[in-house]
């Protein structure tokens, strides 16, 4: 009988090198998929768009589908009105910051002057010269660029091809930019109308290419994903607005300029929780100070953190309810690697993102996804009989998928 030598790795260290490998396997796995995705972003980000308009439009749509209305027609209601509040917003809103821009610009070069002065004639008593000075390099430090020392036509040729450059570059830049900004929303629109319009058929199209019992765990994932998403979409719109309402009250109480825009940034900063509430916050309590004085701007300040609390402890939790269900070390925490990963895109979609891997994790645990996986394998064990031979455990049939109607509801 040959024995086995002596155990030398202990059964904690043999656990931790299976789990570590394969976390090492997965961590490479989303590396490469990360990778891949960045070198798709003309398509990726209006998918993503389109998620996330479709998240708003398809309530509507569904709406108008159950009153009698044929699809078609459903899906162009709904993206004509959106397109028309969306007009709308913009008639009502340009008109006002253009009648609001020319004192908020004379009441800056007021509070500009006001503040030279004080550095003359105040404690510090900076000559002119000094003051100019550091004007020009803050000016320089913000726009990035220098002062030309050379003198003669030579210095002014060679600064006119410098400055004449960077025009060009510049312009080639900005024409790249738009042309793909312009492609980016050509394609998130035609992307979210066919989303509205015939995601039921995309999804059931997908799953009947797969095994039954695959099917009924990946609708159960994917109509999870969808609810946690169109949740997060729904209840961050619904936070926006209340957040953005409260800011303008107390603007207007302040007979603060720029409220109309103030409202629309406080509205789209509810996408990236904590950070845009405090960024809007700032560029409300800048405008104030600028117009009002350092005492409008300290109120305005106590003003976003009275918002972020409200947000936080009374809106959030009953207008997103069991949707996103995150705490807010792990916002920060995802905000802060979707912006390491992928800027401000990342940021935007992390945290829904984060939720949507939660809910998927619930869902296999808890959900439909692992009832339906607990009995797709081989129906029952096998039954002892007395005298020592097995027969078959009684065939359980693999789970029903859900009727039509809820097969139409998952998208």
């Amino acid at each position: 009988m040959i024995r086995s030598g002596p155990r030398h790795v202990p059964a904690w260290l043999e656990t931790a090198t299976a789990v570590a490998w394969r976390v090492l396997v997965v961590a490479a796995a989303f590396f490469f998929v990360v990778v891949a995705l960045s070198r798709l972003t003309v398509v990726i980000v209006p998918l993503i768009g389109a998620l996330f308009v479709s998240a708003i439009l398809v309530p509507p749509a569904r709406w108008l589908r159950r009153h009698g209305w044929p699809p078609l027609l459903a899906t162009w209601a709904a993206f004509l009105a959106a397109a028309a509040i969306v007009a709308g917003i913009g008639a009502w809103l340009v008109p006002r910051v253009a009648d609001q821009w020319d004192p908020l610009r004379q009441s800056l070069a007021q509070n500009v002057d006001d503040t030279r002065d004080w550095l003359i004639d105040g404690p510090l008593h900076l000559s002119r010269s000094q003051v100019d000075r550091y004007a020009n390099e803050a000016r320089d430090l913000i726009t990035g660029s220098g002062t030309t020392a050379n003198g003669g036509k030579g210095g002014d040729s060679g600064a006119s091809s410098v400055i004449g450059g960077r025009l060009l570059r510049g312009a080639a830049s900005g024409f790249r930019l738009i042309i793909h900004f312009l492609a980016a929303m050509i394609l998130t629109i035609v992307v979210s109308f066919f989303f509205v319009k015939d995601g039921s058929v995309m999804s059931d199209w997908f799953l009947e290419q797969l095994p039954p019992s695959s099917a009924v765990i990946l609708r159960a994932i994917g109509t999870r994903s969808w609810v946690t998403l169109t949740g997060y979409v729904r209840g961050t719109a619904v936070n926006g607005v209340v957040n953005a309402a409260l800011m303008s009250v107390g603007l207007l109480l302040l007979h603060v300029p720029l409220v109309p825009v103030i409202a629309v940034l406080t509205f789209f900063g509810g996408f990236f929780p904590i950070v845009g509430a405090f960024a809007s916050g700032g560029v409300a309590a800048m405008v104030a100070l600028v117009a009002k004085g350092s005492g409008a701007a300290l109120f305005v300040v106590g003003l976003t953190v009275v918002v972020h609390h409200v947000e936080g402890y009374l809106v959030g939790p009953v207008v997103l309810g069991r949707a996103v269900r995150l705490h807010t070390i792990v916002v920060l925490l995802a905000l802060a690697a979707g912006g390491e990963v992928a800027g401000v895109l990342g940021a935007f979609v992390a945290v829904p993102l984060t939720a949507v891997t939660v809910g998927i994790v619930d869902e296999l645990r808890h959900g439909e996804a692992a009832r339906a996986a607990a009995a797709a394998p081989a129906a029952a064990p096998a039954l002892e009989l007395p005298d020592g031979g097995k027969t078959a455990g009684p065939s359980v049939p693999p789970p029903p998928g859900p009727p039509a109607a809820a097969r139409r509801e998952a998208f």
